[in-house]
């Protein structure tokens, strides 16, 4: 009797543990290194550990470069790099200045490239897309060229002399981050999901360097509205951050049927000068917004709440992440598959913050403590890492990027409230050489199979 009832449970565990090991989607990522440019596919298995990856050829060019940005390394920010439209995927190549198309095998989550389309300027960082008015495999693709992010370090008392990025001449008064460059725009696409053919279309807007060139493009829940994050001047590297230019958040309606945008409105503000990534809100047209570079009285803006009523762009509410008097760098958003849930991804602190979302588009800290409730990556992760986040489809496991010195990919498993625990740190093994801004991991996208 012993023995059946030992044989029984023994039975069951075996298929208990072969089912959490089952493949059941996918994650992609970019190297986005100094050579050509790899994507990264990894199996999620049904327990939300990560197991076997592989690499594919971009055959373009990463965009990474140690020797660039001075104490950055090359560092470059933007969200929404990597994007999957039915049976392919798009990945930028930011050094190459192209969109890869891959064929994606749903069943293995095996990619075979099928061509690279140039960007329509420099540096590509971000895609979103939309269904055409017709709807069906017809969609407009829009991506961003950010062409090249400009700052300013040091300066202060002790931290050594004012440096300046690309060079001195760039920000001299009517010098070159005034103009306005064709290569730093928005560019359109139309893009079919039936034979996965990617072809130009117009550029829709280009930008000056005094604000900065794209970091993330999104457009709303129905398609009519496109935002476009930018790039202000930063200020690293200094208590006293005196030469930040601001970011904006700008706004254009989008027509549908013809890919055209009107009506360009922005938001900015004096002391944040590093807005990268933003998610639509999912029931209203609020927009969350993650800023990184601030003075020292806009600490509690880590995240701005948005609200584009059709002819304006205004701030509703601000919050601070992580601990809120650090600088944890907040840079990446996304919204739980309900709307219900903002997390916030900062790269110097590590870390996640937590925020509930009403239907009304209204953003709370999680319980009713003053602080905002925020969860780190493994312990002893160098500051500077975190980037692009991913949610599983049934809202039961998070993926972090460890974008820039780690080189890996980050498990945090949510409970049923929608708090974080970190559980596994995943190493990427095409990320082989080693040091900050060796690599730097552009888009984290995946699918259930």
């Amino acid at each position: 009797m012993r023995k059946t009832i030992y044989t029984a449970v023994l039975a069951t565990l075996l298929a208990s543990a072969a089912n959490a090991s089952e493949v059941n989607g996918y994650l992609y990522t970019t190297l986005n290194g100094e050579a050509t440019n790899q994507v990264i596919s990894i199996e999620r298995h049904a327990d939300g550990t990560l197991g076997e990856q592989a690499a594919y050829f971009t055959d373009s060019m990463g965009g990474a470069n140690r020797d660039a940005g001075g104490d950055a390394a090359g560092d470059f920010d933007s969200q929404g790099a990597v994007q999957i439209i039915g049976d392919y995927l798009l990945a930028v190549n930011a050094g190459g200045n192209t969109i890869s198309v891959f064929a994606l095998d749903r069943d293995s989550g095996g990619l075979k490239l099928q061509n690279n389309v140039a960007s329509g300027g420099t540096r590509p960082v971000t895609i979103s897309y939309i269904n055409k008015s017709g709807g069906g495999d017809d969609y407009w693709v829009v991506v961003g060229n950010q062409w090249n992010n400009p700052n300013i370090q040091k300066g202060g008392v002790g931290e050594g002399p004012i440096e300046m990025y690309p060079n001195a001449e760039f920000f001299t008064n009517g010098g070159d981050h005034e103009a306005v460059l064709d290569e730093r725009n928005i560019q359109l696409f139309s893009f079919s999901a039936a034979t996965g053919r990617l072809t130009a279309e117009k550029m829709l807007d280009s930008y000056s360097g005094t604000n900065g060139g794209p970091t993330t493009v999104s457009f709303n829940r129905d398609g009519t509205k496109l935002a476009v994050a930018t790039w202000g001047i930063a200020h690293f590297g200094t208590a006293t951050p005196t030469k930040l230019r601001p970011s904006r958040i700008y706004v254009y309606d989008f027509d549908k049927s013809s890919g055209s945008v009107s009506g360009e409105r922005f938001f900015e503000e004096e002391g944040i000068a590093g807005s990268i990534g933003f998610s639509w809100d999912k029931n209203t047209d609020s927009l969350f917004v993650s800023n990184f570079n601030l003075v020292a009285d806009k600490r509690n803006n880590s995240l701005t709440v948005l609200f584009d009523d059709g002819a304006s762009v205004a701030k509703t509410a601000n919050f601070g992440t992580g601990n809120g008097v650090d600088i944890d760098e907040a840079c990446w958003t996304i919204t739980s598959a309900d709307g219900k849930k903002l997390y916030v991804s900062s790269f110097g602190g590590n870390l996640i913050s937590e925020f509930n979302v009403d239907m009304s588009g209204k953003v709370t800290k999680v319980g009713n403590s003053s602080e905002t409730v925020f969860t780190r990556r493994k312990a002893g992760t160098p500051p500077g890492d975190t980037k692009d986040m991913y949610l599983s489809k049934d809202g039961k496991y998070m993926y972090v990027l460890g974008a820039y010195q780690t080189f890996s990919v980050s498990k945090l498993d949510i409970s049923a409230t929608g708090s974080l625990t970190f559980s596994q740190e995943f190493k990427v093994k095409a990320a082989t050489e080693t040091g900050p801004g060796a690599y730097n991991f552009l888009g984290l996208a995946g699918y259930d199979k």
